[in-house]
């Protein structure tokens, strides 16, 4: 009986550790060409920023466990310095744990610029199109 007592001890305790090793640690977004990860804190926030010449991006949000699932509440600004523009993304996804370590598109983006030259009055324009996905990390 004490070493039925014992395995079953030791089972619990495996697996308790075991399902640790599976939450996800971090978040990462995924914009046009830039990856940005933030570590998920102890109160289950996250936060990340990039700053350079050509863009700024703040990257927040939350991740919530919901039975076996993760609810991720996302916001996204970012600001094109070249463009001088600026986008804002605020959603809210559910993530099932077998889409975890997967990207999960949250929006896309169309772009319209229009440049015109007064010289040749032509103008020129260009589209482009984006997306923005996120990941769950383990």
């Amino acid at each position: 009986m004490k070493k039925i007592w014992l395995f079953a001890l030791s089972m619990f305790t495996f697996s308790c550790s075991a399902n640790q090793n599976l939450e996800p640690k971090s978040v990462t977004l995924i914009y046009e060409k830039s990856m940005l990860t933030a570590e998920i804190q102890t109160d289950n926030n996250f936060k990340a920023h990039i700053n350079n010449e050509k863009e700024s991006i703040d990257f927040s949000g939350s991740v919530k466990n919901i039975h076996s699932n993760y609810q991720i509440k996302v916001l996204v600004v970012a600001t094109d310095k070249i463009r001088h523009s600026m986008n804002q993304i605020s959603t809210s996804v559910l993530i099932e744990k077998k889409q975890l370590e997967k990207p999960i598109l949250i929006a896309g983006m169309y772009t319209k610029t229009e440049l015109s030259h007064d010289k040749n009055n032509k103008t020129v324009t260009d589209f482009e199109n984006s997306s923005v996905s996120v990941k769950l990390n383990r």
